[in-house]
């Protein structure tokens, strides 16, 4: 089973600045990072408003994109050069198709990443930016140490004020988030 499932999967190598997922487009794939550091950023009136930071060892796609075959609403960017495997829609459902233990492989993928939707939007809903920051420097310790070469403070910036836009755009939008490094 495990050889099935290995075959299906695809190596990707993308560079810094590089777009994974393109706002308008639809996601055919889910990527899981082997190497790198990526960016989910919704654009709203030309500002963005980052959505989600992802790293090793995670799953990465727009997953209503990926699942109903509708444009993207959000870029996925690589903020550093990174390795991806991926997994094409069709690829998954011929894998779900044939065994049961697939369909158990995809629903810990999409679990996964229910999880991290799920706590992520609890702490935009019941945060402020000042705890949405120390709780991503928690959970994400190897953020800040990624440093110039992956996430500006730019980026974090974003991230801990996406609810509060007017005071997003006044102090960063004319300068935007590009490379910094």
């Amino acid at each position: 089973d495990m050889d099935e499932f290995l075959d299906k999967l695809k190596p990707l190598i993308l560079e810094k600045g590089d777009i994974f997922v393109k706002t308008g487009k639809i996601c055919s794939q889910i990527g899981f990072i082997v190497k790198g550091c990526m960016v989910c950023v919704y654009n709203k009136d030309g500002v963005d408003i980052i959505d989600e930071f992802s790293f090793e060892n995670e799953f990465i796609t727009d997953y209503p994109s990926f699942l109903r075959k509708m444009p993207a609403e959000k870029d996925i960017r690589c903020l550093e050069d990174t390795r991806l495997l991926t997994l094409l829609y069709e690829d998954l459902q011929a894998l779900y198709d044939r065994k049961k233990s697939f369909e158990r492989i995809g629903r810990l993928m999409a679990e996964a990443m229910f999880l991290n939707w799920h706590q992520k939007s609890v702490s935009f809903v019941l945060d402020d930016a000042e705890t949405r920051y120390r709780k991503l420097i928690e959970n994400r310790p190897n953020l800040m140490q990624r440093g110039a070469c992956c996430v500006s403070l730019c980026y974090v910036a974003l991230y801990t004020v996406a609810g509060n836009i007017p005071r997003v755009d006044e102090r960063y939008s004319r300068r935007g988030c590009q490379d910094r490094s």
